[in-house]
């Protein structure tokens, strides 16, 4: 009996539902995020609307550490990855604190901020291991279900070449008007 009571105490993270983002490297190489779009519904929706205007496109997985990975600077693109605005800048729009009910367990995926629950703006981090320390303290808004061991060997100045919703609906072609 004790070893199903272990079981249940150390089940996986809740399901998750919410749109997959597809992220292509430039190496050919991809991952899939899901949005946790039931309790951080702003930052999925930010996040879904920045990938459709293709924002992240381009952009260099500018932060690597032995724990975190974080992208989502559009300074990425082309300056240096040691200039501080690098670090630091976004889309321009702060979004609101949504802790989200998601632990930050490996292949947890976060948006960086200024601080301890201070919203963020477009930068994204998965963490690479287990970090719960940053529990209720960052926003954690989806995880990477697909492709973890791509994300484990990203490194410093990789870059993103495309980032697209999956399982949208195709857009009906409009016809001109007068025919």
């Amino acid at each position: 009996m004790l070893p199903i009571i272990a079981l249940a105490l150390l089940s996986p993270q809740e399901k998750i539902e919410g749109p997959r983002i597809e992220v292509l490297l430039q190496s050919g190489k991809s991952f899939v995020i899901t949005m946790d779009a039931k309790n951080t519904p702003q930052t999925a929706k930010r996040i879904v609307e920045l990938v459709k205007i293709k924002f992240y496109d381009g952009q260099r997985f500018h932060r690597v550490e032995d724990w975190v990975v974080q992208w989502g600077a559009p300074a990425s693109r082309d300056k240096d990855l040691k200039d501080p605005e690098v670090g630091g800048g976004g889309s321009g729009r702060q979004l609101p604190f949504e802790a989200g009910k998601l632990s930050f367990l490996k292949g947890t995926v976060g948006i960086a901020s200024t601080g301890r629950q201070v919203g963020g703006d477009s930068q994204l981090f998965i963490v690479k291991r287990d970090s719960e320390f940053l529990d209720g303290s960052y926003s954690a808004c989806g995880m990477v279900t697909s492709g973890l061991p791509v994300v484990m060997q990203i490194k410093v100045g990789d870059r993103i070449k495309s980032m697209r919703v999956l399982g949208e609906p195709k857009q009906p072609k409009r016809r001109p008007r007068g025919s």
